[in-house]
């Protein structure tokens, strides 16, 4: 495994290196008026690190002993917590237009807090309510995503 691991972090740190080098080539440009070669710039910066991370994880050097993974499947999942989370988030999505963006994620929320991984209540509604409100602000009111408006936002603005 480790040594898949090594290839595979030496192959991703080649595509990084060559997405660096051509975006150079293109030009970055400036930071309010960026160049062609901004973006990629900026997505290999984390293909880079996450790269490097797996190699120096998988490198020989590490003289910790390697406990292997558990598998994805093991006896011991919880199917009952994914089926009721996958149950939730597919009731979200048919909900979501309905019930809008605020009051379809905090339902959602709540629940994932109060049922999967299970927490007081004031913990499960203050930790909802804090995911809404700064999802909301960043996306909606920050870079001004379009968001379902739904019951709760009508009944607010009249």
């Amino acid at each position: 495994m480790r040594k898949y691991n090594l290839i595979t972090g030496v192959i991703w740190l080649t595509i990084a290196t060559l997405i660096f080098s051509e975006s150079l080539r293109l030009g970055l440009g400036k930071f309010n008026f960026p160049g062609p070669g901004f973006f990629p710039f900026l997505t290999a910066i984390p293909l880079a690190f996450l790269s490097l991370l797996l190699i120096w994880e998988a490198a020989p050097l590490k003289r910790q002993k390697v406990r292997e993974t558990q598998a994805v499947w093991a006896a011991d999942t919880n199917w009952g917590k994914i089926i009721m989370t996958l149950g939730a988030l597919i009731t979200y999505i048919l909900l979501l237009e309905k019930l809008g963006y605020l009051l379809g994620t905090f339902l959602l929320m709540l629940f994932l807090f109060k049922n999967i991984e299970p927490q007081k209540w004031i913990i499960a509604i203050l930790a909802s309510l804090v995911a809404v409100l700064l999802s909301y602000l960043i996306f909606n009111v920050w870079l001004q995503c379009q968001f379902p408006e739904g019951v709760l936002l009508r009944i607010i603005r009249g």
